[in-house]
């Protein structure tokens, strides 16, 4: 067994010791480098082993020890960054869970206890309570506390809360905002009607919702009834507003309400995570941001390790609140992630260092033995070197060259070998002869031949170390190729001259093809550049060293391209404070230092942002000039090449933008003071418009400010009444379409100053693109628009009873009946004379009659539809104007207010009574004959005993009477 081990280490020994004491040639020589002297110690040679191989073992353990601890720090960077995002998904579904609530309450009016519940119940699985906290004005309290209790709350009303958890009823305030509705699973009793703006905590995170427009989250709070695993809790709120407005920026300040939904904190931080994870992370939460407190408002209950190098700080986000989460292993996550013990790595590498010893110490020992046997075998391998070495450079070369075409040249004889790729380059088969070197020099392109003769002896005169040389050259076809042929003389004779040469040649014409494109490509660049002249456009390397000055560049900085490229930083060619100032401000935007020439090519470079910006250019001159510069990167894949920075002089530009802007400053001191806004009006190609000007008195027209609606008019248009958007909309198409003057008095309803009335005014041109412009002028005119209102009331309106006088109902006849002619509807008109009011004022003075006439007049109203009319004829002589009503109803209707005009005594006058006379509209009627009907049938109701109503038929009689179903009518 001793001896089969024995022999292979013997060749393994022969093998290490052959390449330590053969030389380069072959030969077995004791004073070659790497011969380990005879004289040498076996155990020198074994512990020397020893000892470099326990150096490797010390240095494999440190490098494993850091490998595991690097896996240790990947894992808890896992653990920590998987739990922070599950928190950062709770957070984000409260907040989305609110939201989706707050759209379901957009009708809140509407809303009933038991759709609240239904819609918020599959909700309460992550959250305490979901609430419904409505608005109540001072003056509206009453009716909110009598509503809560109509719908089964008990004793409801608005409470606060006491420092001892007991509620009281609330004293007077401006406004309230207590829970009307509420849904909970683990609180015990949600106190319904609490005021939640006399509580400071939850009071702040109301204002900072209402001032925010958006949800806003609360302190950590104590929540009342609820268990003690889940306080302490957040609160967090939403506005509520109604749906006209809910778009609306401005109109953050009316909420209807709120909705607030409260979950537990530790909850919160707990779901999601699985008792692998508790036990692993020891979790810190504190709030962040200006003026908050340092103290944890969440301690997880895993203890941290004392290893406080794994550590991590997350941002995690809900409402507007930030918090910091700070993450840290626990004892438990370090025993779990424990990596092996580093002895067994030295334990192994010792070993292997022993074995590695001992097999140099007996390496060693059979050394004397080995030598011996490669001196041997030295003589034998000679012989066979010399056979092999010539068909071994011949076909090591080829090998190199990766397939190309090889040339084995015979310089004595002139004979030459070309392989089979040769051949076929060319398009010669395999079997014809090889061409000589006389054919081969024919096939070569005339005006590269004397330069590949002139290479080629220069090689072969020793001058060059290899030859080498690219050409044309004829295929059999007739077609030429670009070759690189390449070679190197390989024997000589005694006397030194060359006698065999061994080559390859590779098609390279794709690549000259190639060059030549690039060339041409190049030159039509170069021309291109040039003809810019209004741009200067410079190329610079990545250091900022100038590479290419066009002529434009020329031209703007009086420098030639001699002077700069190759030779000067563009940073030359720029205002030194400037660019100090600049490399300051990107400093602080990347957060590194950026130095001169950075500050150019930064954004380009880093940020991949080629936005153009103003630079001040030097010239050579030394005068300045104000360019707009843009760089962009010249990139190879992912890494930077050079900068590409192309140059346009806007001094004259900026000059006239001076100037035009202190035009405009100009015209808004002059429009200071105005009573309204002048402005520039523009329909653009796609139908949208915007404000090109307006003059600060646009922001008291529309509460919007001029720069919102410079490019887009949308805010103003929707503030336009809905009752006259249309009207609005038709004037302007109109105005654009004939290009004649706007002239529109129409409503808006503004945030602020609720409605008013304005009047516009401009006059429209159309564009050269086609876009139409008016320049105009706007007034608001809400104090006009009461004043006619207030005359037109008077104008329409009896004096004395406050109905309808006659003038208004002989404009509304009309009116209803051209209405009824286009449509087809009934109409009728029901007459009324108060009887023997001659009598009463007679006897009980005017001032009586005119409070009989008002009280009539009241009961009448309380009968009658929003679409009936009551008008005043004269004397005590009315008339009820009744659209979509039939000869039939309206008689009913009579009989109604005949009834509730004798029901009840007029207080200081007794019983009063009227007869009323009813006619319903035909086909092709007047209006004149209509109403001389009506009053027929009240005089015919006269004459049968007053007290009564009387119809007029055409289709029997000019009237006809209903009977009194009360039995009180008079006679006479």
């Amino acid at each position: 067994m001793a001896a089969r081990t024995g022999r292979p280490a013997s060749r393994v020994g022969m093998a290490l010791l052959e390449l330590h004491c053969m030389s380069p040639s072959g030969d077995i020589r004791p004073g070659s480098p790497g011969f380990v002297s005879p004289s040498t110690p076996a155990w020198l040679i074994g512990a020397s082993a020893l000892a470099i191989g326990l150096l490797l073992t010390a240095g494999v353990v440190a490098t494993t020890r850091h490998f595991y601890q690097d896996q240790l720090r990947q894992r808890f960077l896992w653990a920590a960054d998987e739990r922070a995002e599950v928190l950062q998904d709770r957070f984000d579904a409260h907040t989305k869970d609110l939201d989706g609530l707050r759209r379901f309450l957009v009708h809140p009016e509407h809303l009933q206890r038991s759709e609240f519940a239904l819609y918020v119940d599959p909700l309460l699985d992550t959250s305490l309570a979901y609430s419904w906290i409505p608005r109540v004005l001072d003056e509206a309290r009453p009716a909110f506390e009598e509503a809560g209790r109509r719908e089964g709350i008990g004793d409801f009303a608005i409470r606060d809360l006491q420092p001892d958890s007991s509620l009281r009823i609330a004293g007077q305030r401006s406004e309230y905002l207590p829970i009307l509705y509420s849904a909970t699973r683990r609180i015990k009793r949600v106190p319904l009607g609490l005021d939640l703006m006399a509580q400071p905590t939850r009071r702040l995170t109301l204002e900072r919702a209402r001032e925010r427009g958006d949800m806003a989250l609360s302190d950590p709070l104590i929540l009342p009834g609820a268990n003690p695993e889940d306080n302490p809790g957040l609160l967090l709120l939403a506005p509520v507003y109604p749906p006209f407005l809910a778009s609306s920026g401005e109109l953050r300040a009316l909420p209807l309400g709120y909705v607030s939904a409260v979950f537990s904190l530790r909850r919160l931080m707990s779901e999601g995570g699985s008792r692998d994870t508790e036990a692993n992370l020891a979790l810190v939460l504190t709030q962040a941001g200006a003026g908050a407190s340092d103290t944890p408002i969440y301690r997880s209950t895993g203890a941290p390790s004392a290893d406080r190098t794994l550590s991590v700080r997350k941002t995690l986000a809900i409402a507007d609140r930030r918090f910091y989460l700070d993450i840290r292993p626990t004892d438990a996550f370090l025993a779990a992630n424990q990596a092996a013990e580093p002895w067994l790595a030295f334990a192994g590498g010792l070993w292997v260092s022993a074995l590695l010893a001992a097999l140099l110490y007996t390496l060693a020992s059979q050394r004397r033995r080995a030598l011996l046997l490669v001196e041997e075998r030295t003589a034998a391998l000679r012989q066979r070197e010399r056979e092999l070495q010539q068909s071994e450079q011949r076909w090591q070369f080829a090998l190199e060259s990766a397939g190309d075409g090889v040339w084995d040249w015979n310089i004595e004889t002139g004979e030459i070998y070309h392989s089979a790729a040769w051949r076929q380059s060319l398009g010669y088969s395999e079997t014809e002869t090889s061409l000589g070197l006389e054919a081969w020099r024919q096939r070569m392109h005339p005006q590269d031949r004397a330069d590949y003769l002139d290479c080629l002896q220069a090689h072969l005169d020793g001058l060059t170390p290899d030859y080498r040389h690219e050409h044309r050259i004829q295929r059999r076809d007739g077609s030429w190729i670009w070759i690189l042929e390449r070679g190197k003389v390989l024997e000589f004779d005694r006397d030194g001259a060359p006698r065999r040469m061994v080559g390859t040649h590779v098609d390279i014409s794709r690549r000259k093809a190639a060059e030549m494109e690039l060339a041409r490509a190049h030159g039509q660049l170069r021309g291109i550049l040039d003809s810019a002249t209004e741009f200067a456009i410079i190329a610079v390397d990545p250091s900022g060293l100038i590479l290419t000055f066009n002529i434009g560049a020329e031209r703007m900085l009086g420098y030639s391209t001699a002077e700069l490229a190759g030779l000067a930083s563009i940073e030359r060619l720029h205002l030194w404070s400037e660019l100090q100032n600049r490399s300051q401000d990107l400093a602080r935007q990347l957060g590194h230092p950026v130095v001169g020439f950075e500050a150019l090519v930064a954004r380009a470079a880093e940020l991949d942002d080629p936005e153009a910006g103003e630079w001040t250019y030097v010239r050579r001159d030394g005068s300045t000039l104000t360019v707009n510069l843009i760089v962009t990167a010249i990139r190879d894949g992912s890494d930077a090449l050079g900068f590409l920075c192309i140059a346009r002089d806007v001094s004259e530009e900026k000059r006239v933008r001076e100037i035009l802007l202190e035009r405009d400053r100009l015209l808004e001191k002059l429009t200071l003071w105005l009573p309204g806004a002048i402005y520039q009006f523009q329909r653009e190609a796609d139908g949208s418009f915007r404000f090109p000007y307006a003059s600060v008195g646009i922001r008291d027209v529309y509460e919007c400010t001029p720069d919102v609606l410079r490019e887009d008019a949308g805010p103003a248009f929707s503030r336009l009444h809905p009752d006259d958007h249309e009207r609005f909309m038709v004037s302007i198409d109109h105005s654009a379409q004939h290009l004649t003057t706007w002239h529109e008095d129409y409503r808006v309803l503004l945030p602020s100053h609720g409605l008013r009335w304005l009047r516009g005014q401009a006059a429209p041109e159309r564009l050269a693109d086609g876009k139409v412009l008016w320049h105009g002028y706007l007034a608001d005119i809400t104090g006009l628009k009461q004043v006619e209102q207030e005359l037109r009331a008077l104008s329409i309106t009896d004096a004395l009873t406050g109905v309808f006088n006659r003038r208004y109902f002989n404009e509304r006849l009309d009116a209803e009946i051209g209405r009824a002619q286009r449509h087809g509807q009934p109409l009728a008109l029901v007459m009324l004379d108060i009887d023997y009011f001659k009598r009463i004022n007679d006897r009980a003075g005017h001032s009586a009659g005119d409070l009989v006439l008002k009280d009539i007049c009241q009961r009448l109203a309380q009968r009658l539809r929003r679409i009936d009319s009551l008008c005043r004829l004269g004397g005590e002589e009315f008339v009820v104007l009744c659209p979509d009503t039939d000869l039939g109803q309206a008689t009913i209707l009579a009989e109604a207010l005949r009834q509730a005009i004798r029901r009840e005594p007029v207080e200081g006058v007794g019983e009063v009574t009227a007869s009323f006379g009813v006619a319903a509209w035909t086909l092709e009627e007047t209006a004149d004959t209509l109403l001389r009907r009506a009053d027929e049938a009240v005089y015919a109701a006269k004459q049968g005993g007053r007290d009564q109503v009387v119809a007029s038929d055409l289709s029997t009689s000019p009237a006809f009477r209903l009977p009194d179903r009360s039995g009180g009518g008079r006679s006479g």
